[in-house]
């Protein structure tokens, strides 16, 4: 049985580094594609395929990642995970010589993603019961944003530049993981659901004396009477009875997946697609390194305002986020017409707010109506959605073969608008 102790109020912050880590590799490569496609000879989109590839590979990194750690731990499942993040990162080095390495180093670092954000979240969130969530958005916005700035900085002026752009990776994670093993477990192995922790709450297992809920009251293992005691559990409670759980409530189904699947599909086409549309003449590296970072930066920016506009009402801070994916697709439109690269930096800040609001927007409602022991699975199947917009830049690269891009974009704002409106009539109905 692994160490179960309350946690330190401080003790999410190495899990939020690991986070924070992860986020920065899974994203390095982005601001790299023109590079390696000029470098490297990739055409057709193979350099939108090796983006590609890596949402592929979140799948099972997430499946892995959510209900092994909800069964096994955090820990046995974010530490290990994570330090394999270092061994990918060297798998990208060595793709500057072997292209083929690419893509199996971009599909290695989604498996490594999707397993990490899915137990790392849900560690953080029993570390920090109050703002686990807020804690998670930020530090992997954080990442997501500086490590494609820093790896486009490197590129455009570092000597071997597909080499040391990686290098600051490789320096987090070294400092990262060996502060992450001295974090406790928050759940401990082989756990049933029905018994989850509760952080400060100890190990499931009732010891003698201990209260076991039987449906009508706190009862002893000795089956003697109780009042309750200690910290009360910090679990969302419903409105109204539930017809489901996990994926099958109707909450998931029709308020949280309509809006989690605009998550990347926003922040995507401002810095992989827009600089491709609407190139600059001169350091294009770092124009997508900025771009990413803009995009990235808005993101994490929102989600303050998010965190206030949930406390007036929910569905407000999908409103807003879905708000700002319509109006930046628009823009991104305009952008690619005019072939005018200054609009793209209007076109990022919209859509990276958009990605802030929907990120908080979504793992928020998750942790609302995750029940015990489905925090981690419920998560993963958030992240899978997020994560589907990942293939946007491979999608719009294949249809403008047939279908011009400003069209193509036009289509995105329409449908991110429907998307909108849908949300709004079922959470008022709801009451959200």
């Amino acid at each position: 049985m692994p160490d179960i102790r309350p946690a330190r109020s401080t003790a999410w912050r190495p899990v939020a580094l690991l986070m924070f880590g992860v986020g920065w590799g899974a994203n390095q490569f982005a601001s790299l594609l023109a590079f390696y496609t000029e470098r490297l000879d990739l055409g057709g989109g193979s350099a939108q395929a090796m983006f590609g590839i890596y949402a592929v590979a979140l799948v099972p990194g997430l499946a892995l990642g959510g209900p092994a750690s909800d069964r096994y731990g955090r820990r046995r499942l974010a530490l290990p995970f994570a330090s394999v993040s270092v061994l990918v990162t060297l798998v990208l080095m060595a793709g500057a010589t072997a292209p083929w390495l690419l893509y199996t180093g971009r599909f290695l670092a989604g498996i490594v993603t999707g397993a990490v954000l899915a137990s790392g979240t849900a560690w953080v969130k029993e570390l920090s019961p109050a703002s686990g969530t807020r804690l998670t958005a930020l530090a992997v916005s954080a990442g997501f944003g500086a490590g494609p700035l820093t790896s486009a900085l490197i590129a455009q002026w570092a000597p071997n530049p597909l080499v040391t752009a990686y290098l600051p990776h490789l320096l987090i994670m070294l400092v990262g993981v060996p502060l992450a093993f001295r974090v406790p477990e928050t759940r401990p192995r082989a756990i049933r659901p029905e018994t989850a922790v509760v952080p400060g709450g100890g190990p499931s297992a009732p010891p003698a004396g201990a209260p076991v809920p039987d449906g009508g009251g706190a009862r002893t293992a000795a089956g003697t009477m109780t009042a309750p005691s200690g910290p009360a559990p910090v679990l969302s409670v419903p409105d109204r009875p539930r017809r489901g759980t996990g994926v099958r409530d109707p909450a998931f189904r029709r308020r949280i997946a309509p809006v989690a699947v605009w998550a990347f599909a926003a922040p995507v086409t401002a810095f992989t697609v827009l600089p491709v549309e609407a190139p600059v003449g001169h350091l294009r590296i770092a124009y997508t390194g900025l771009m990413t970072a803009i995009t990235l930066g808005a993101g994490m920016a929102a989600q303050p305002v998010a965190r206030r506009l949930d406390a007036r009402r929910t569905r407000l801070v999908a409103q807003a986020g879905l708000g700002s994916v319509t109006a930046g697709m628009l823009v991104a439109a305009l952008t690619v017409a005019l072939g005018q690269p200054l609009l793209n930096t209007v076109a990022a800040i919209l859509l990276g707010a958009g990605y802030g609001f929907i990120l908080t927007y979504s793992l928020g409602e998750v942790a609302r109506i995750a029940r015990p022991g489905e925090l981690a699975g419920l998560t993963a199947v958030a992240y899978a959605l997020i994560y589907v917009g990942m293939f946007t830049p491979l999608v719009l690269t294949a249809l403008n073969h047939l279908v011009p891009m400003v069209a193509l974009l036009l289509c995105l704002a329409a449908l991110c608008g429907l998307s909108a409106l849908y949300v709004t009539l079922v959470s008022r109905r709801a009451g959200v």
